[in-house]
């Protein structure tokens, strides 16, 4: 492979394959980042808050000890690059971290406690600050372990303080001020989780609420449009629960609390949360059906969570595999709304503007580390990664592209790297060919991705990424040597169709279908005699090859 407009005669494995230098395409804008490919994290999107137990827990303020199992947590990292993170105050009984926790599909978790402590030390996380906006989405992962204050009342307003209120229970992650202002909260309140908003125009504050269970994993989600009032919450994504609130902005909130609600001043035991947090997100905006229903189906793979509509990753099981890990997804919903790339937390980015509505692509991988495996290698494959992915489709998505950084992964460079597709979904890549299970690299964009474009996955499909043997070192078109030492092992034939390779008396030695590496063996996987050899493609293209030991 060689870069487009370079001046050398580089050899390697493939020499018909030009390897295209990108110079700029929309593929290669700010990467999707964030959750599920739900976002950036660099601060410029519309996620302004992510905290995950699971990264960027600490055992002091200033970010040196990590926190481990049994720690306390004096400061949560905000993932968004918003700079929204969490800290304990000075009079705050600090939460701790529970790791691998099995009721949250053994994820990480902090754990909140309602009482205080002897000291009447409050047991909550808060923010410097509050990223002020019209609309936000807020999702929270948690499992209550016992009540909370309040009541179950919903929905409700009020213009004065009232018990029926989210502010009588116990604050998840709480965006509240003081008085009937334009503030937002999300809270358990005795057996419900409660979504709140307050209008200063009218002084009223409105609460709406959806019952949950205690001592069960969920993930809630709150939204609020300035525009229209709607305030809705939903668990699990369920089907919504909304309530009609006042057409103003979030413009009084302050900090974020989490663990408890901004009413943590008064004394009262009742706004500290008893239970766990797992995750935390906030966006600056109403997400869209595509991103909601990638985003829900990370959640729920990532935590052990079930859905009751738009499962569309099954392979989040133990029977499946468990491929729970840094789901990411590309999709148009029904309404059309869409999210075309997704990179998340991972290595590698999925791509398509081809999306229909109904299409959707979501793909996870099996946890495994990035390590090198020797086992179960197909024809001219050097070794492969022992992670594997897997694809869940929906509708009729054909192709994606596929983008990997080989600095990412530090088993592989730039060179000679191809994507590997288990296509008859049997579990193994033995039998897999060039061009149809075996992807080599064909470009390479200016900040040395590798990008495989145009790939075609099943519902069901694993890949993962080798590194390819070099099929020569010198002079690709004149000579190999399988000798077994790793270097020229193999021919590669790119000719498309049906390619006889006969011995210098006329023999047939074998034939096969390219494109395709040649071993050196015969039909009977003998190995073949130095000597040259003609390659006779479609029984009109002719070039010679020279096998040597």
């Amino acid at each position: 492979m060689k870069k487009v407009n370079e001046n050398t005669n580089t050899s390697n494995w493939l020499k018909k394959t030009t390897l295209l230098l990108v110079a700029f395409l929309p593929l290669f804008a700010t990467a999707q980042t964030g959750p599920a490919g739900v976002g950036t994290t660099d601060g410029s999107s519309a996620l302004k808050m992510w905290l995950d137990a699971g990264t960027g827990t600490f055992a002091d303020t200033f970010q040196i000890k990590t926190s481990k199992a049994g720690d306390k947590v004096k400061f949560w990292k905000d993932l968004s690059g918003s700079n929204n993170n969490v800290y304990a105050e000075a009079d705050s009984n600090s939460p701790w971290l529970a790791s691998t926790n099995p009721d949250l599909n053994n994820q990480n978790a902090i754990r909140f406690y309602q009482y205080k402590d002897s000291l009447n030390r409050r047991n909550y996380l808060l923010s410097k600050s509050f990223s002020k906006t019209n609309d936000i989405t807020i999702y929270c992962v948690f499992n209550a372990i016992t009540r909370a204050g309040g009541n179950n009342v919903t929905p409700y307003q009020a213009n004065k303080y009232d018990p029926n209120m989210w502010y009588s229970g116990s604050g998840l992650v709480d965006g509240g001020n003081a008085g009937l202002v334009n503030d937002v909260s999300l809270a358990f309140s005795d057996t419900s989780v409660a979504a709140g908003v307050g209008d200063s125009t009218n002084s009223t504050d409105y609460c709406i609420k959806t019952p949950a269970s205690l001592n069960k994993t969920y993930f809630a989600v709150l939204q609020k449009e300035a525009w229209t009032g709607k305030l809705s919450i939903a668990l699990n994504n369920s089907a919504e629960t909304s309530y009609q609130a006042g057409a103003q902005p979030i413009n009084n909130s302050i900090k974020y609390f989490v663990g408890s609600n901004s009413d943590a001043y008064s004394g009262k035991t009742s706004p500290f949360f008893n239970g766990y947090i797992a995750n935390v997100l906030v966006y600056n905006k109403i997400l869209n059906s595509a991103e909601k229903i990638i985003l829900e189906n990370y959640l729920s793979a990532k935590y052990g969570t079930p859905l009751f509509q738009n499962d569309l990753y099954k392979w989040d099981e133990p029977i499946s595999g468990n491929y729970d890990f840094e789901l990411i997804g590309i999709g148009k919903a029904a309404d059309g709304s869409s999210q075309s790339r997704a990179k998340g937390e991972g290595v590698i980015e999925i791509n398509s503007n081809e999306m229909k509505n109904g299409d959707f692509v979501i793909v996870g991988h099996n946890g495994v580390p990035l390590t090198a495996s020797s086992d179960g290698l197909p024809e001219g494959v050097k070794f492969k990664l022992d992670r594997k992915w897997i694809v869940g489709k929906t509708g009729q998505a054909q192709k994606i592209d596929i983008i990997v950084d080989p600095k990412e992964i530090s088993l592989l460079d730039n060179q000679d790297v191809a994507l590997l597709i288990d296509t008859d979904n049997n579990g193994s890549f033995v039998n897999e060919t060039v061009g149809k299970g075996i992807i080599p690299t064909a470009e390479l964009s200016n900040s040395g991705r590798l990008v495989f474009r145009g790939v075609e996955l099943k519902h069901g499909s694993t890949f993962t990424f080798g590194k390819l043997k070099p099929a020569c070192t010198t002079d690709c078109e004149n000579y190999f040597s399988p000798n077994g030492d790793g270097v020229s092992d193999s021919y590669y034939i790119d000719n498309n169709g049906k390619t006889a390779i006969y011995d210098r008396f006329g023999g047939l030695v074998k034939s096969m279908q390219t494109p395709a590496f040649w071993d050196g063996t015969n039909e009977k996987g003998q190995l073949s005699v130095p000597g040259i050899y003609f390659l006779i493609a479609n029984e009109d293209s002719q070039k010679t090859v020279t096998l040597i030991r």
